[in-house]
């Protein structure tokens, strides 16, 4: 009798888990991005049509499993997309199963597993296309074996399971590290046992073999060109990027750690913040090994992303979020007698609908939209230079995966300071890189320099850059040759400074006679976003009101009043209150 009982328990939780997890789906299903949005997005659609390799870390678990997803039937953005739903949903449902076993009480286990599915933090990566729902998903499923152990079985599982974590984001070490230290510390796992999960940890971080096979086999999209096992480890490090990392100033420290805080406070409603510090409080008192490991996960994870100065760092927040989201189950377990469903419920509603205004992209468009108004209008066969990423990075998907503006040579700027970008530009425009090779194989032999920690002129670097951008502009100058600089660019004022920079709808076109300057304003045609939850639009929205500005009053210096007028009421309608 108890058996069955007993089975029936463990029955209806999986089905609870089951419907809860669909039921979020629903949710990010209905404030889904319908497209390509800002930042990485369009990179990692092209990476994953073309089963490229994206930016470091490289991430080659997440290219694999989109390049199926990216060719299913329908929009391979919008399939990419959902993918990211369909990563968060499950980690819903390995979630709620670990707090129901911890804290036996299903009300309380909704509540503990909505504060991570209807989290900004969470909500906002699961409806657009990124690598950071498949970490999320890793954190819930390697705290979901921990909890289980020990058993020299799972144990291998938790092996294997954390190598295949590393292969999609590293910043999940500050979660796995704590784990495995604590595991060898209490669960006293023999040589034998330790030596054979090291080759299970191994079998699963060796999928990262694939950026060599990828770069040798000629990937187009080829971010690094691990070619080597060298290159291979300063791509999987993040090696371009420490310059951002443990690098700042005590203020900016200071800085990042209130807005980190702020963060993890907003998604547990500020209110409920208070309890995880109960938590750590119980954990402390009765079960001190469990309140050292999740304490020390969470203090390695905001140590790590306080130190790294980039604008998109929230995610990053993912493995601390996580360990505090299973102190908070330890801090509600002990009031669980109050969490009934009438508590509960309208605590969830709450969490929606904060959620939903924080974090919906449905029917958001602006991404690609902001990106294509760059090129639309562009003259073929022209040159665009870009200086910001989110013009740039969905080029890529328009391009890649669309075929759009295939007779355009866009060319990223900042990313020609890297020498596999170089080679990207010789297998995507050859007949114009071979008019260029001159002055590109003197830029070169600088960057190689620099690249491979050689001795190096930064001023004679430099000059041989702006040279080789100079020749660019030569050999497309009787076509059109523009630059989409929405902020001011250094590099770009270096190039050519006896040229005009005239304002061309949302890019600059470089020319060296005035007469050949557009004598109207073409109508670009993209919305702005009926709700508007994210900083980075906010900032693209300046962008755009400054560029657009900037078209007016050039042509209200030439006297061209009637086009003026037509940007003024573009703008008019694009931002109302202008």
């Amino acid at each position: 009798m108890l058996k069955n009982s007993f089975k029936k328990g463990i029955g209806l939780n999986l089905l609870i888990a089951f419907l809860f997890s669909l039921f979020v789906f629903g949710v990010y299903l209905f404030s889904l991005c319908p497209t390509v949005y800002l930042i990485d997005s369009g990179e990692l659609a092209g990476v994953s049509w073309t089963l490229g390799i994206a930016h470091p870390t490289g991430y080659p678990l997440y290219t694999l499993i989109s390049y199926f997803f990216a060719h299913l039937p329908g929009e391979p953005i919008k399939n990419l997309n959902l993918l990211s739903a369909i990563f968060s949903s499950i980690a819903t449902f390995f979630l709620y199963i670990t707090v129901e076993k911890i804290a036996k009480d299903r009300f309380l286990s909704l509540l503990v597993t909505s504060f991570f599915s209807f989290s900004p933090t969470i909500w906002r990566i699961s409806v657009t296309n990124e690598v950071y729902p498949l970490t999320g998903l890793f954190c819930i499923l390697i705290l979901f074996l921990f909890f289980k152990l020990p058993s020299s079985r799972l144990f291998y599982c938790f092996m294997y399971l954390i190598g295949l974590s590393f292969t999609n984001h590293i910043s999940i070490f500050s979660l796995v590290l704590p784990l495995f230290l604590y595991i060898l510390i209490f669960f006293r796992p023999s040589l034998k046992q330790v030596m054979l999960g090291f080759i299970f940890f191994l079998l699963g971080v060796s999928l990262y073999l694939y950026l060599i096979y990828r770069t040798l086999g000629g990937a187009e999209l080829a971010w690094g060109n691990t070619c080597n096992l060298q290159r291979l480890f300063w791509h999987i490090t993040g090696r371009q990027y420490r310059v951002w990392m443990f690098s700042l100033s005590l203020t900016e420290i200071l800085t990042n750690l209130k807005i980190g805080l702020s963060f993890l406070a907003r998604d547990f409603l500020y209110i409920f913040f208070a309890l995880i510090l109960f938590g750590f409080y119980w954990l402390f008192k009765n079960c001190r090994r469990l309140f050292w490991v999740l304490g020390v996960i969470f203090l390695l994870n905001l140590l790590y992303t306080i130190n790294y100065a980039i604008p998109d760092i929230e995610p990053y927040y993912i493995p601390g979020f996580v360990s505090l989201i299973f102190v908070l189950t330890y801090g509600l377990k002990v009031l669980k007698k109050f969490f009934k469903w009438f508590f509960t419920i309208p605590v969830i509603l709450v969490l929606l609908f904060i959620g939903y205004y924080d974090s919906t992209l449905r029917n958001n468009t602006f991404g690609l939209e902001y990106s294509y108004a760059h090129i639309s209008e562009l003259p073929s066969n022209s040159l665009l230079i870009c200086n910001f990423w989110d013009i740039y990075s969905p080029t890529i998907y328009l391009r890649k995966v669309k075929g759009v503006r295939k007779d355009l040579i866009i060319i990223d700027k900042e990313l020609l300071r890297r020498t596999w970008y170089i080679d990207y530009l010789k297998r995507e425009y050859p007949i114009f890189f071979k008019r260029a090779e001159p002055e590109i194989n003197d830029f070169l032999q600088e960057l190689y320099r620099f690249e491979y920690n050689r001795p190096y002129d930064p001023y004679k670097i430099q000059s041989k850059y702006v040279r080789m951008l100079e020749r660019f502009v030569e050999i497309e100058e009787s076509i059109g040759v523009y630059f989409a600089m929405p902020f001011s660019d250094r590099d770009l004022f270096q190039v050519k400074p006896d040229y005009l920079r005239i304002p061309s709808g949302l890019n600059y076109l470089v020319i060296r006679d005035e007469k050949n300057a557009p004598s109207s304003f073409s109508l670009i045609s993209f919305k702005r976003p009926k709700i508007v939850n994210d900083p980075r639009v906010k900032y693209d929205i300046e962008l755009v009101k400054k560029m657009i500005s900037n078209n007016i009053v050039y042509f209200n210096k030439t006297g061209n009043i009637e086009s003026a007028e037509k940007a003024r009421l573009w703008l008019r309608n694009f931002i109302p209150q202008f």
